[in-house]
């Protein structure tokens, strides 16, 4: 079993969760997020996501659980097919093992 999030701006939640139908998975829950600078003078910007813009940045991580096979075929999808609404800042994908549940 997987744990599957997916991180992109606010306007690709609509694709996140058409890319979750596809593959008949249930979105567990997402989540919006107001990304900033925070006032941090120095320190290496993040190539792979606007962290260090003046204006706050908004977006969504959407997450869920779900088996193996599936969560690799999302991650397959995604490297081939970037969900984007910036070419320079597409949606980024982190998986996770579940060990246990309760």
């Amino acid at each position: 079993m997987k744990f599957i999030a997916i991180m992109g701006h606010e306007e690709t939640r609509p694709m996140v969760r058409a890319l979750f139908r596809k593959f008949q998975v249930h979105m567990f829950s997402n989540v919006s997020i107001r990304g900033c600078n925070c006032d941090r003078k120095t320190g290496t910007q993040q190539p792979w996501w606007p962290s260090d813009e003046m204006i706050g940045t908004y977006s969504s991580l959407c997450f869920a659980v779900l088996d193996d096979d599936k969560a690799e075929a999302i991650m397959e999808e995604l490297e081939t097919n970037p969900i984007a609404v910036d070419r320079d800042f597409p949606a980024r994908a982190f998986l996770m093992n579940v060990e246990k549940t309760a």
